[in-house]
């Protein structure tokens, strides 16, 4: 089983993704060049924002292509990975497609499969209750959690707070989770997200989607990743 990965951050994700796939699909070796692929491979590409990554898709289906064609090693995913920032699975697909059309390609002896990050990563991470303070101290976290409890209720639901100074929803799920961090004493950053990188902090998140249903994108990733990449074997 071998697999591209395409993420749309620059830094969280290549290094999330990477942790997260040590511990779910251990048998995964990551290489760092995609034509030095053999067996149980991945290769992670970083497009660097949203703005290039539709490119960079339609860049790996001809990368694949090639590769596949050589007959020394094989994908059989190509798997993308994005934040929605309030875009809807159909209109990314939308996109993805527009691309590939515009640019005559198209992807053969592989599947690319999509999934979303909604909002973003970081409303990921804020499913993990035992972060989460239930009797908090600070005024900023005091404030986000009349706004929207993510204890309770699904990250993934929560909308950008008024008056917050916040250009995009994504942007105000960064600031939570900072803050929620920051009644722990901890630390969280977007260049250094070592907290969320560690099996415990993921087991959270897997416990909680599997008894609320919460964070169903995430879900949906995990689903993929421990059954069709790992075979269920974690």
């Amino acid at each position: 089983m071998n697999v591209y990965i395409i993420v749309e951050g620059m830094r969280t994700e290549p290094m999330v993704y990477t942790a997260w796939l040590s511990l779910l699909a251990p048998q995964l070796k990551k290489i760092d060049y995609a034509d030095k692929v053999q067996t149980d491979n991945y290769y992670l590409f970083s497009a660097c924002g949203t703005g290039s990554i539709y490119n960079h898709i339609s860049n790996a289906v001809a990368d694949i292509n090639d590769i596949n064609s050589g007959g020394k090693g094989r994908y059989d995913y190509l798997m993308v990975s994005l934040d929605t920032e309030g875009d809807t699975r159909v209109e990314i697909e939308k996109r993805i497609n527009e691309q590939l059309v515009g640019d005559k390609r198209e992807l053969k002896d592989a599947q690319l499969v999509l999934f979303e990050q909604n909002i973003c990563i970081e409303t990921w991470f804020l499913g993990n209750r035992n972060v989460f303070k239930s009797n908090p101290q600070k005024e900023e976290f005091i404030r986000y959690i009349n706004h929207y409890n993510v204890r309770d209720n699904d990250p993934e639901l929560m909308g950008n707070i008024e008056n917050g100074n916040f250009a995009t929803t994504a942007q105000f799920h960064c600031r939570y989770l900072e803050a929620m961090f920051k009644e722990r004493n901890m630390k969280y950053s977007k260049a250094r997200p070592t907290a969320v990188c560690d099996k415990s902090y993921l087991d959270q998140l897997i416990k909680r989607h599997a008894e609320t249903r919460h964070l169903p994108s995430f879900g949906r990733w995990l689903n993929f990743i421990t059954h069709e990449i790992s075979g269920g074997n974690i």
